[in-house]
């Protein structure tokens, strides 16, 4: 019988170099299907040094911030295939896309700003306020008060000198000014009023109205808050960086969101007293606002000599920087017969632990971004606890009365 054929087709080939081949064959036939099944899954990744890595655009800055959209379901997250498709639609569309981006931006800065507006006329539209229950303890000026007439002639007699207005300021008259200014000259009672968060619920408005000249500091609200702070004013004084946000604001395209048009429309037809350093973004910003302004300029710093002048008259070395404040109530001696001072309190809480606000008037911006704490700053540059004593100690010798509290008989 004869033996059974095998067939043979199925065994490798005893040629060395055509097995390779078939081999090679086969797996570059298994990569590309391989490469093409998972095409879309492929994300190039470029490796870079930390100081190399790439800047993100501002479309993708602006799709990083809107991600929480997009986690709590309001669209579905992109996909790799998609944030690439997106990436070099960026590139291709270039100026375009950029300005849409720079106009996004743009819309939310006006959103912050219009908050911040909003604010502001919030404060405006305040109810009367209550007395709170603060209690001062041994922070509290002395009582009763009683005026000391040759205790305020040698405080003028050192500050009629050093602080001579004539030879310190320049004045200039700005818009058409419809009653004349109360010039700096010779009164019978001012009082100088602070910005402290202590005048809520004071009632001292009525009592502060009737004074024959009334200093401010700073531009602060005075609408929503006249039975407290009145709403007299015959100077402003400016602290040097004030006049800059005024020039600031005075350029807003939209005018409803400066918070200084309502303030300075309150207390115009009065002298504004400005450091000569700011002097240029007061004459930038008045025009803007068209109101009727006597601008007094300092002939040198402001500050310049307050602390010796201060030392002299407390008898004792007086640090650190001036406050607008002390500048003001030593000003005021100078030319007044009879001195009183509101709004006067730098601490943040009262005897009891029970919060003070710094300011009357919430939403200042003190501690902003750009600011660092009010604790932190004042403990660098002012010695506040120290100009404290000073104006207290002039209360005590009967030559400034400092208010402290409820307003009653002077």
């Amino acid at each position: 019988m004869a033996p059974t054929a095998v067939n043979r087709s199925w065994r490798i080939p005893r040629n060395p170099l055509r097995c390779m081949a078939i081999c090679v064959a086969v797996l570059a036939a298994f990569m590309l299907i391989w490469v093409m099944s998972s095409r879309e899954l492929v994300v190039p990744v470029i490796k870079t040094s930390h100081d190399e890595m790439p800047t993100p655009s501002l479309a993708q800055v602006m799709r990083t911030q809107s991600a929480p959209d997009r986690i709590s379901g309001t669209s579905a997250p992109d996909s790799p295939a998609q944030v690439e498709a997106e990436s070099l639609k960026e590139v291709r569309t270039g100026e375009t896309s950029t300005s849409k981006e720079v106009e996004n931006i743009l819309n939310l800065l006006k959103q912050v700003n219009t908050k911040q507006a909003a604010s502001a006329k919030e404060v405006q539209s305040l109810p009367p306020t209550t007395q709170p229950d603060w209690v001062f303890g041994n922070l509290a000026p002395d009582s009763p008060w009683k005026f000391n007439a040759t205790a305020l002639k040698e405080i003028r007699n050192i500050t009629a000198v050093g602080l001579n207005l004539k030879s310190r300021l320049q004045e200039h008259k700005w818009g058409n000014v419809t009653k004349p200014a109360l010039p700096i000259g010779h009164y019978n009672a001012c009082a100088v009023v602070g910005n402290g968060g202590v005048l809520l619920g004071s009632r001292c408005g009525a009592e502060i109205d009737s004074m024959d000249y009334v200093i401010r500091i700073d531009l602060p609200v005075l609408r929503g808050f006249e039975k407290d702070v009145g709403g007299r004013t015959n100077m402003t004084i400016l602290n040097l960086k004030t006049p800059r946000r005024l020039a600031e604001s005075s350029h807003l395209k939209n005018r409803s969101l400066d918070v200084y048009e309502n303030r300075l429309q309150d207390v115009k037809d009065s002298v504004l007293l400005v450091d000569y350093r700011a002097r240029k973004y007061i004459m930038k910003a008045l025009p803007v606002y068209k109101l009727p302004f006597s601008v007094v300029v300092t002939k040198n710093r402001l500050r310049t000599g307050v602390m010796s002048l201060a030392s002299k008259i407390a008898g004792r070395s007086m640090k650190k920087t001036p406050t607008i404040g002390l500048v003001s109530v030593l000003m005021m001696t100078s030319f007044c017969d009879h001195a009183y001072i509101y709004g006067f309190f730098p601490f943040f809480k009262d005897k009891n632990n029970v919060a003070v606000p710094y300011h009357y008037f919430p939403n200042d911006n003190l501690n902003s971004d750009r600011n660092p704490p009010l604790e932190n700053r004042f403990d660098a540059l002012h010695n506040v606890d120290q100009e404290y004593d000073f104006h207290r100690e002039l209360h005590r010798r009967g030559a400034v009365k400092m208010q402290l509290g409820p307003c009653g008989k002077r």
